[in-house]
């Protein structure tokens, strides 16, 4: 793929848990899901973008991710 960067995976779902991505629904039928969230962290490991949505066939558009980015250059 030729990142740059490390990826992570969260099998326990501690990180989705700690940054409220995760939803506990008993009557859904996966129960313990992610939401659709989208998070920018700076260089120094402060999150500075973070929004979940409720609905996961919303999107948030490419420009308001890049504008969010433009903001910690």
């Amino acid at each position: 793929m030729g990142l740059t960067f490390p990826l992570v995976s969260d099998m326990e779902r501690k990180t989705l848990d700690a940054y409220g991505f995760l939803e506990t629904n008993p009557s859904h039928r996966l129960f313990r899901y992610s939401k659709r969230a989208y998070v920018i962290i700076d260089t120094k490991g402060t999150v500075r973008y973070k929004r979940i949505l409720e609905n996961a066939r919303e999107l948030v558009t490419n420009d308001e991710l890049l504008a969010e980015l433009d903001k910690i250059r």
